[in-house]
Order: C-alpha cells, then structure tokens, then sequence
C-alpha cells in the first residue's frame, strides 16, 4: 500500500499468470497509479470492458449521459415538441373554447345528420384499409385494420406523433408477418398518395373560380398554394419512383440521422430500400388507379362529412368554397405540433367556413360536430383494435 493513500484503494490481489485472449503469453500493461478510480489489473487494450461511471466531481460534457441514464438528446427530444405543444395550445386557446363553448347549441344540431357523418367517416377509413392492401401484397383486412386505427389513435395522442404512430403500424405490420422494408416503403408511398390528393383537391375550384363564381381572396391563396404543392409532390413521387440514386442518397441520409440517434441502420441499407421501392412499384402495377381512386375516395367521403355536419346545422353554402375550406383544415392539420392538429383545425376551418359565408356560431357548431365524428370517435377506436390485435398476434 502507498503513503497516504487509503486501505480502501489497495489494489486486488494479483491474478493467476495466464495467457490474454488477444496477446498470448504477455502479462496486463499496468496503469499509472495517478489514474484514480481505475484497478492496476485493468486492461487498456480491452475495449470491450464496461464503462465504469464517473467519479464524483467530474464533469459531464454534452455528449454524455446525465444522471438517471437519460441522454440530452434524449431529454431534448422528450422537452422540446411538450414545450412547443403547449405554446401551440396557449396561442389557440381562445379558438378551441369558441368552438367548444357550442356544446349546449347541438342540441339544435338536426340529429339524422349523425348516422350519415358516422357511415361517411366509416367508408372513409375503409378507403385508407384498402389502399393499404392494395400497396402491401397479401395484407389481410384484420391487419391492415387494427394497425391503422391503433397508428391512428397514437398519432392523435402524442405530440409530433405522426411519427411515433407511423413507427408503431410498422411493427404491428412486421409482427403481422410483413416484409419489414416492403411495409415501410408501402406506408410511405401511400402517405405520400394521400397527401398529394388532398393538395391536388384545389385543382377542382381553380376553374370555378377563374371562370365562375369568385372566392374570397383568403380561399383563393388557399386555391393557389394548394395546387403548387400537389405540382411539387408529383415531381417528387416521380423522381423517388424512376431515380434509384435518388433513394440511395435519401437512405444515406437515414442512416446518418439513425448515428445522431445512437440508433444503428443496417449497412445495405440504400440497395433493400431500391429493391423495395421496386417491388411496391410492381405491386401496384395496373392496380395504381385503384390507389388513386382509394385515396381520393378517403378525402371525398371526409369532406361530405364535412358538408353534413353544415346541413346538420342548417347551412347549405357553395360546395367549392366549402372544398377550399376543407383543405385549409387538413393542411394544418399536418401540423406536427399539437396531436392531430388539435386547435389549428378548429382554428383553422371555423375561420376558412366564415370566409365562405357561414356565420361565426354555426361555423362553430358544424366544426365541432365533424371533428367528434372525425377526430374523437376514430381515438376511441384505438383502444379495443390494440386488443384485437394481441389477442390475435401473442
């Protein structure tokens, strides 16, 4: 034992000479005894040793983990979309409580339109189902079902979460017995499908508008923006579908943000993600206009929803405008701050309704019936699929 060093750091009693796996016949390198903390009998030429924690006193840089074992990314990645939700919810408070406030005013609500808002939203959820087969080859309806409503539900739950639901349907899909690259290329191919539609709806108004009845210029930029960006979607959908340097460099890009992550990607990464993107491209083959009609049958079905609920509360404005409105909504409800785009939907198609002539409280009131149809009802549907789903996949 050295001077004035305590009992307690005595080092180990000497191990038995035997050879080291890695260099035969050689005995450990021994270390400094200035290096505090450390047993002389550890190897430096061992990398696979565990990490022994710091000792007290010694700082943390911003790569390391903070105590509890949570990483800052982490703690950024958990803090920062809590804190941008509830400064999202802040701000659109006083949009949400208008439109909550109109409760009491269903009881105007002309109640036969409920059975239609409810069948309509049905068939418009069974649109998404089939086009989900239809990019997916051998889906059956029970998977393609519960995955989407349990994927559905958490994307309304958690902030930023259609992401984190997107990534949920991906393992229900891989545990169903899907090819893991071919669901993940599916998804996203049908996401992108979808989205396109919605942005190309305004491309039905734009001649109606140029040639007949004019919009309110708010409605019109809406118009405008719309077809813009459908434009720019099918440029891109064209590229990813013809150029395979093109999925490569967007693979590379994965795998980079996978390292950012400490997540690890697998090395052939870029060519799985060619062969896949080949493969849903031959599987929908001359079945493309039944994804295309599937995808806009899911926005249409939704937007005469849309026009029931205004019925229901006794408002028949131009159906173009109500269109315009309508696409304003979900646009913003792609909005991945608050679950679901609460509060900028309501913002959102109350303000765009108003602009399309409907008065402030029935703007209010068929708002708040088409989001219980369209948002809540859906939620609640998450739950019982998620048991369906475990009981069927144990």
């Amino acid at each position: 034992m050295s001077a004035g060093r305590p009992e307690a750091d005595e080092p180990h009693p000497s191990v038995p000479d035997e050879p080291h796996p890695s260099v035969p016949d050689e005995p450990h390198p021994s270390v400094p005894d200035e290096a505090a903390g450390d047993h002389p009998d550890a190897s430096a030429e061992r990398p696979t040793a565990p990490v022994e924690p710091p000792e007290a006193g010694t700082e943390l840089s911003a790569g390391d983990v903070v105590p509890g074992g949570f990483g800052w990314a982490r703690v950024a990645g958990r803090v920062v979309p809590l804190a941008a939700t509830g400064a999202a919810l802040y701000l659109l408070m006083p949009q949400l409580l208008a439109v909550f406030s109109a409760f009491p005013r269903l009881r105007t609500f002309q109640p036969l339109w409920y059975p239609a808002m409810v069948l309509l939203e049905a068939a418009s959820f069974a649109c998404v189902w089939q086009l989900q087969r239809i990019a997916i080859s051998g889906l059956s309806w029970f998977l393609s079902v519960t995955s989407q409503l349990v994927s559905n539900s958490i994307s309304r739950i958690v902030p930023g979460g259609i992401a984190v639901g997107g990534a949920v349907q991906f393992r229900m899909l891989n545990r169903g017995g899907c090819d893991p690259a071919a669901a993940g290329f599916a998804l996203t191919a049908t996401s992108m499908v979808t989205t396109g539609i919605v942005f190309g709806l305004p491309l039905v108004v734009l001649p109606v508008i140029a040639f007949g009845q004019p919009a309110p210029p708010g409605l019109t930029t809406i118009a405008t923006t719309g077809g813009l960006a459908f434009a720019l979607l099918v440029i891109v959908g064209v590229i990813l579908a013809r150029s395979d340097a093109t999925v490569r460099l967007l693979a590379r890009a994965v795998t980079r943000l996978a390292r950012l992550a400490r997540r690890s990607a697998p090395a052939d990464l870029p060519d799985v993600l060619v062969a896949r993107r080949t493969d849903v491209i031959r599987s929908l083959g001359s079945r493309w206009p039944g994804a295309v009609l599937t995808a806009a049958g899911k926005w249409g079905l939704d937007y005469l929803a849309l026009l029931a609920a205004l019925a229901g509360a006794g408002q028949h404005p131009r159906v173009s405008l109500v269109l315009l409105a309508y696409v304003a909504a979900n646009v913003l409800a792609m909005i991945p701050i608050t679950p679901g785009g609460l509060g900028f939907v309501e913002a959102g198609l109350t303000g765009t309704l108003a602009l399309a002539g409907v008065p402030a409280a029935a703007a209010a009131v068929s708002t708040l019936a088409y989001r219980l149809v369209s948002f809540w009802l859906p939620l609640a549907a998450g739950a019982p699929a998620w048991v369906a789903y475990r009981v069927r996949y144990r």
